[in-house]
């Protein structure tokens, strides 16, 4: 399904009302909606013409400009691409789907996300599923139970969608220290590159121990997995999450970990060597989400002392110069989310960030409060 574009988009074609501002970034928010005068067939799916979705995330950008991420309509999430100012809905194609986001693109428009499968154990012919099916989907039993609508993690798979058409990614079998085979039933498909290479991570059923970076590649898969090959050394990082890599020699990628003291911290890989990055002596939690050729990456993070929810977001060079952090702020003239011109954020995540250096996240007015997409362009593009 389709919705118009309600605002001219990126450098050449935006423009604001009021002052001047001194930040490093002109900022633009986004919330997938239906204009009034649409015809229902026009509206992204779930919504209504006049309606606007009850939360916006903007997951990545490509160099052409075009924006994907997800929104909440009628309770689910619907992933969106955003592209010649017109909003399209990407489900994935299976019966009963959870929930599709749509995490990464590039500027030859192949996206990558993940969905969330119906509970499904056996097939058409009432046999069990293997654990490697893309259709396994087990019921969540954990101790004391969850809701009925809280998947088991491994209902979480990656796609691939390009020309129209979607496919699961998962990962291959791994061998730990013992020399024991584990599927890997679950994947998050992160971000793609310019080359084709998919970042993200593998996962069994839960987000934590099971959890390791993972890349499908050109030349194989590479993983945070004991001699998973990523690394050097053969240890293995559980608690991770590849989140982008540059292409071409001298490649780096990065994402984020969690650390046995259940720290967070973001890391880079290079040279086969793991290093971690935290953009501030006072942070303690950082998440790197996405890295462009040029050797930038954005992400975000929290201070000592700080709300638990409470989040900045920052873009560091690689060159040794400290890292530009910010929060939203409104500066649009008509408000932004119901928030007048000049309110500043609770809470900003940085996700995307494509070879212009104008990055794409979400932001939170109040602790709790729902998430709204934005734009940040630098303001030497404006």
């Amino acid at each position: 399904m389709k919705g118009r574009m309600l605002f001219p988009f990126i450098a050449g074609t935006f423009m604001l009302t009021g002052q001047a501002f001194a930040q490093q970034y002109t900022f633009l928010s986004m919330d997938v909606q239906c204009p009034a005068t649409a015809a229902a067939s026009e509206c992204p799916a779930g919504l209504t013409p006049g309606q606007v979705a009850a939360q916006t995330s903007a997951r990545g950008i490509n160099a052409r400009g075009d924006v994907v991420g997800f929104y909440v309509a009628g309770g689910r999430q619907h992933g969106f691409l955003m592209k010649d100012r017109q909003y399209t809905s990407l489900d994935f194609p299976i019966q009963g789907v959870r929930g599709t986001i749509a995490n990464g693109t590039n500027a030859r428009g192949e996206i990558v996300g993940q969905y969330v499968l119906p509970v499904q154990v056996k097939d058409a012919s009432g046999r069990d599923l293997p654990e490697d099916s893309p259709l396994y989907c087990p019921p969540n039993l954990p101790s004391p139970p969850n809701p009925a609508n809280t998947a088991d993690p491994a209902c979480i798979k990656g796609f691939y969608y390009w020309h129209g058409k979607f496919s699961t990614v998962m990962f291959p079998i791994t061998f730990d220290e013992n020399g024991q085979p584990h599927k890997h039933p679950g994947a998050i498909a992160q971000r793609i590159s310019a080359d084709g290479d998919i970042y993200g991570c593998l996962h069994d059923h839960d987000l934590g121990m099971s959890m390791f970076g993972a890349a499908w590649t050109r030349f194989g898969a590479f993983s945070l997995t004991f001699n998973g090959g990523e690394l050097s050394d053969p240890m293995a990082i559980p608690m991770s999450m590849n989140n982008g890599g540059t292409p071409g020699a001298g490649q780096t990628i990065i994402g984020f970990f969690t650390n046995m003291l259940n720290q967070q911290h973001g890391y880079l890989v290079r040279n086969g060597m793991l290093e971690s990055y935290d953009p501030t002596a006072a942070t303690t939690v950082t998440a790197i989400w996405d890295i462009n050729a040029s050797q930038q990456f954005v992400g975000t993070y929290r201070e000592s002392g700080e709300a638990a929810a409470k989040r900045h977001a920052f873009l560091q060079r690689l060159d040794d110069s400290a890292p530009i952090t910010f929060d939203f702020i409104c500066q649009e003239s008509a408000g932004c989310a119901g928030a007048p011109f000049g309110t500043v954020a609770f809470a900003t995540v940085a996700f995307g960030l494509n070879p212009q250096g104008v990055i794409v996240g979400q932001y939170v007015l109040v602790s709790g409060g729902a998430p709204h997409g934005f734009v940040a362009i630098p303001r030497d593009m404006n």
